[in-house]
């Protein structure tokens, strides 16, 4: 695999994300800014800076027009992606946590954790560069709706991680930090179910110290019908979006989770995470930073990238044709990898063990990539 190492921010790095188009990628960190870079270079082209907190979340619309980014200085803002312009600025009660544009790019959401008297929030807002919508400019900075989430068990630090519409704009799928999933009617603003993620998670953290109760994110399948979301509690399940009885695959880890992606072509989950930097710093052992691919239909490890960071793996994502993975370390850097023309092959390959017979020479037993 060729590699490219993005290197511009200095402090943690939260998000990264290819565009429609897989000709650029941003990056966004703790140091108050977003980084656009050349997806096949690696050339930095531009920063979008003006925020001052830390940035939790960034996404780009459909058309690589608009970017939105969420952050501790509990504002949204709306750039122009073109001139690194800001097009508007949405403030929150508390920090945003996490954003989103909804299907179509007329609608976007942003989410709040709990803070002294304030609730943790799903806000939803009208794109003010939609057409659709003519308001006053007082109008366009508040939220359409506001869509409160209860803390049901009183846990300390109580937040949504990360909010993700339905396909059909219809519901909300809250990810919560403490071990639940909230399922919300965005027409009538209610919660309508709340999914247990890991049962017996207390005992579970009482065996592990590392073992967290934080759902931490979520990534659709292409057919938009299933989506994994994975956990601090060391596992990654696969559900029916429009069921979530009960998970249809299910990863056990070794580490607790902090992102996912999904292959786009390939039965392949990639998945990272590793311990916090206060567990790193008081246990010699390795930090398990490494970035592992499962097969997603038998939920084996099939391979993982082996890396020199020493930081968790806070964010991944493929692009669309899913010969590019970029992943966003805390230490502030973004690995790029351009994977050989034969990766398809060889994750076939690895695939027949699940269906044939092992063969008693087989002597390609190595698990890197």
């Amino acid at each position: 695999m060729r590699l490219i190492i993005l290197s511009a921010h200095e402090r943690k790095m939260t998000k990264v994300l290819f565009n429609r188009d897989d000709d650029l990628v941003f990056t966004a960190a703790a140091d108050n800014m977003v980084c656009v870079w050349d997806s096949e270079t690696g050339e930095r082209l531009g920063t979008y800076e003006g925020h001052t907190g830390a940035i939790f979340d960034c996404d780009v619309d459909y058309r690589t027009q608009f970017l939105l980014t969420g952050s501790g200085d509990s504002s949204v803002k709306l750039w122009e992606i073109g001139t690194g312009k800001t097009l508007q600025t949405f403030k929150t009660p508390v920090r945003v946590s996490s954003v989103q544009w909804a299907c179509g790019d007329k609608l976007f959401l942003a989410t709040s954790p709990q803070f002294l008297q304030t609730q943790a929030c799903v806000h939803i807002y009208n794109n003010p560069q939609s057409q659709q919508f003519e308001q006053d400019q007082d109008e366009k900075n508040e939220p359409i709706k506001s869509i409160n989430i209860r803390n049901d068990k009183n846990v300390s630090n109580f937040a949504v991680s990360k909010g993700v519409w339905s396909p059909l704009n219809d519901r909300i799928f809250a990810l919560c930090s403490d071990n639940s999933l909230r399922i919300l009617d965005v027409e009538k603003g209610t919660q309508i179910k709340r999914l247990e993620f890991v049962a017996n998670l207390k005992d579970k953290m009482k065996l592990d110290n590392e073992v967290g109760s934080e759902l931490t994110d979520f990534e659709y399948n292409k057919d938009m019908c299933t989506a994994v979301v994975c956990s601090r509690a060391k596992y990654a399940k696969m559900f029916d979006v429009n069921r979530w009885d009960k998970p249809l695959c299910e990863y056990k880890c070794d580490r607790a989770l902090n992102t996912v992606a999904i292959h786009p072509k390939l039965d392949m989950v990639a998945m990272g995470g590793g311990k916090t930097a206060q567990q790193a710093a008081l246990d010699k052992r390795n930090g398990k930073y490494e970035a592992l691919f499962y097969h997603k239909i038998f939920e084996e490890e099939i391979g993982r990238i082996q890396t020199d960071c020493f930081s968790p793996l806070n964010s991944m994502a493929w692009n669309s044709t899913g010969n590019q993975l970029v992943l966003g370390y805390e230490q502030g850097e973004a690995y790029l990898f351009q994977m050989d023309i034969d990766f398809e092959r060889q994750f076939h390959k690895r695939s027949k063990q699940f269906t044939s017979p092992p063969k008693e020479d087989d002597s390609d037993s190595d698990d890197d990539y």
